[in-house]
């Protein structure tokens, strides 16, 4: 079986906190789910309990980009890094993760969009091999490369405003009723060719 370059779109940003530092100062706490564990996204893939623990046992830190392509185009790497994603954990069957912003401007950015009630969207990346008959990302073959990056466009079906609980979660729709709209399927296809190009990129380098 081939390992492939997963890209994955899921989740939403969710401001849980906010920390006193010091004296008329405070520091937002943000997170995100990563994965809907055990449920088949719309890029009809499956994250697996078994995996999100390997990966919570792990316990690693990676870097969060503005979109996934970024780097591609740009040659950067560490430079356009907006946030570092860390503390990894299960809760009520997701994978979720802690996000610090780096880039503060961008943070305030996101804060302002939220407000103004636009959803942001989240989506991971990883290389792995999907089991063809159960849809299963298969759990050893699975190599995480960003925990997420922030996209305008995520696979998942539940969004959540800063503070708020999501307004809407459509009833999971199972594979077989999930029909594609032409929107979708054009989507898919850029999202298939991006990755595609990113592979080859990485391949050459």
């Amino acid at each position: 079986m081939e390992r492939k370059l997963l890209i994955e779109s899921g989740g939403y940003l969710k401001k849980t906190a906010v920390m006193k530092e010091s004296e008329g100062e405070s520091r937002a706490k943000w997170s995100a789910p990563v994965w809907k564990l055990g449920e088949m996204n719309l890029n009809g893939r499956i994250y697996s309990l078994p995996l999100a623990e390997r990966l919570v046992a792990e316990g690693r830190s990676t870097l969060s980009y503005d979109g996934h392509d970024v780097n591609w185009v740009s040659g950067e790497e560490y430079g356009i890094a907006k946030a570092v994603c860390s503390n990894p954990r299960i809760e009520e069957m997701q994978l979720v993760v802690d996000i610090e912003f780096v880039d503060k401007a961008y943070e305030a950015l996101l804060v302002e969009l939220i407000e103004k009630d636009i959803q942001i969207g989240v989506s991971s990346v990883g290389y792995g091999e999907q089991d063809p008959v159960s849809g299963i990302i298969i759990p050893e073959s699975y190599e995480l490369v960003r925990y997420l990056d922030f996209v305008t466009m995520p696979a998942g079906e539940v969004y959540m405003k800063m503070g708020e609980k999501a307004r809407t979660q459509r009833q999971r729709r199972s594979v077989e009723t999930v029909v594609k709209t032409g929107a979708d399927e054009a989507m898919a296809e850029r999202r298939s060719k991006v990755a595609k190009d990113l592979a080859k990129f990485l391949i050459r380098r």
